[in-house]
């Protein structure tokens, strides 16, 4: 009976884990099934042992484990200074050995009403320290001091759980969002400065790291036979959130253009000229068509009005966007939302472990052809602004003792382009006849002279100004992409024990049983010395088994 007792209990103890559920069933069936009887769990052999006689809880009151989870919003190496010597960034370590958690830094917090819990906020002071002010460009967040807060909790029910980035103070619960923060909108968690990093060519180049947060969590006991042990296979839930990922490089280029537009602008003729050039036009037009008659009087009035360069002032002033890519003319800035990019998948949340972010030539392409589409608005503006102008004239012609015919005319520059406009002419005692035409003509053509020809000048001048400037900002940029492309490793949902693609850097790395993820990792492909930046980083586990 005692070789069967002991095979059954290995048996019991040994298999792979199950839900509890399974466990429950699988427990049920052995009972079943064998003939131990209640009188074996009293035999004296097992009376001393630390399963039979009682049982110590279940999976959520059982004090028999021993556990680790921590937290830390910045990680890893910049400019060649590990993170981890600089003060005040060290992120959070809550560890639980023999029934009390215990906290590194011991300066953590205590969360209220949430046992074996710590928080660790990322002091603002520690924004300000080189190289991280150097190589990241940190600012203070959005709602000052402590947003991005580092929170962790181990249980010695076997339980761990640790939340790092834009978290709640109390639940650890991730919120790359900040309306639990209470900030109007999330802080930004880095700007990445590769100035320092990349080649001189690439001068200006960074990588904008919005909002960011993960969670990891363990459940390391499992109740096996209504007794609480170590899990084969833990239950591991982990996330991550990013608000945003923008790649920013500066086009000089492109800030070009704002000089050559203006200067198109400031030529273009003024309504007033135009409207004093009609008039002379539409006189000169009139008595020359209708100079057979005898000698002709003219009284003309007209208008052009309603020139705005606004939209395409909005487009020097105000940054654009097109596609994935906006374009900040006035600074000749280029920032790329890589959550846009085409077929891209949402970054945010939801991808699988270590996905890569990558800059295919696709992609590139795609981008350049958001730049030219941009930048070839300046000229689609500037003909819409044009063709918007409304040109109007009435002229009166008068021929001694015969009689006089007033023409009446009016519509827009587009109109007048397009041949869709056409005088009405009034005869109050004149025989117009075969001049008719002529007049019409003379009117139209006054038109297209003193107003619609100047006008159109000016975009076409613009047009071909411009043009290869276009061409240079689109190659430019192509070019810019292609290179951060090649140099550049960044991954999203990073999960040191799941697969990934191609040569795992060494600082994707974990303990044996421990369960991280980092919201975000950058890294330089062939330098990791240089950078090999790590943000929301949480882990949970190990978990032990330290019965009594």
């Amino acid at each position: 009976m005692k070789t069967l007792l002991k095979r059954t209990l290995k048996d019991i103890t040994g298999r792979p884990r199950r839900t509890l559920l399974v466990a429950a069933v699988a427990a049920v069936s052995l009972t079943a099934t064998t003939t131990v009887t209640t009188a074996a769990w009293v035999d004296n052999e097992w009376a001393g042992g630390s399963v039979g006689v009682s049982s110590p809880g279940d999976c959520s009151t059982n004090t028999l484990f021993s556990g680790v989870a921590s937290a830390r919003q910045l990680s890893g190496t910049v400019l060649g200074t590990n993170l981890n010597s600089i003060a005040g960034i060290e992120g959070l370590t809550v560890t639980n050995s023999n029934g009390t958690a215990s906290p590194l830094p011991v300066t953590a917090t205590k969360v209220t009403d949430v046992p074996d819990a710590f928080i660790n906020k990322l002091p603002v002071t520690a924004l300000g320290l080189n190289p991280v002010t150097v190589g990241l460009g940190l600012g203070l967040p959005v709602g000052g001091l402590g947003t991005y807060t580092q929170w962790a909790q181990a249980q010695d029910s076997g339980q761990t759980l640790a939340a790092a980035g834009l978290v709640t103070d109390q639940s650890g619960a991730v919120d790359v969002g900040g309306t639990a923060t209470g900030a109007a909108t999330a802080p930004q968690a880095a700007v990445i400065s590769l100035d320092k990093i990349l080649p001189a060519s690439l001068g200006g180049v960074t990588l904008d790291v919005g909002a960011v947060a993960s969670s990891a969590s363990v459940q390391g006991c499992e109740m096996v036979n209504g007794w609480p042990i170590l899990a084969d296979a833990p239950g591991v839930t982990r996330d991550y959130g990013i608000a945003s990922l923008e790649l920013g490089a500066n086009v000089p280029t492109a800030g070009t253009i704002v000089t050559a537009t203006n200067a198109a602008l400031t030529g273009v003729p003024t309504l007033l000229d135009l409207q004093s050039n009609l008039i002379g036009a539409l006189n000169t037009g009139v008595q020359e068509a209708l100079e057979s008659l005898g000698l002709v009087r003219t009284t003309t009035t007209a208008a052009v009005v309603g020139l705005d360069f606004s939209s395409v002032r909005a487009l020097l002033d105000q940054p654009q966007t097109h596609g994935a890519v906006t374009l900040n003319l006035r600074t000749g800035r280029l920032t790329v939302d890589l959550a846009k990019l085409p077929g891209a998948s949402p970054l945010g949340s939801g991808l699988a472990p270590n996905t890569p972010v990558l800059l295919t030539q696709f992609d590139v392409t795609q981008v350049q052809e958001d730049v030219r589409f941009l930048l070839t608005q300046i000229t689609t503006r500037l003909r819409a602004a044009v063709d918007a102008v409304t040109v109007s004239a009435t002229v009166t012609a008068s021929v001694i003792a015969l009689g006089s015919t007033k023409i009446e005319i009016a519509g827009t520059v587009g109109q007048y382009r397009a041949g869709t406009v056409q005088p009405a002419v009034t005869a109050a005692g004149l025989n117009l006849g075969q001049l008719l035409s002529s007049l019409v003509g003379a009117v139209l053509g006054a038109v297209t002279t003193s107003v619609v020809a100047p006008l159109s000048s000016a975009v076409s001048s613009l047009d071909a100004t411009l043009a290869p400037t276009i061409a240079m900002a689109r190659a430019d940029a192509g070019a810019i992409l292609t290179a951060v492309g090649t140099l550049v490793s960044i991954h999203v949902n990073v999960q040191p024990d799941q697969l990934w693609t191609g040569v795992k850097p060494d600082d994707v790395s974990a303990n044996p049983g421990e369960y991280k993820v980092s919201a975000i990792r950058v890294g330089l492909i062939n330098q990791p010395g240089l950078l090999s930046l790590s943000l929301g980083t949480s882990a949970a586990g190990p978990v032990n088994y330290r019965p009594s």
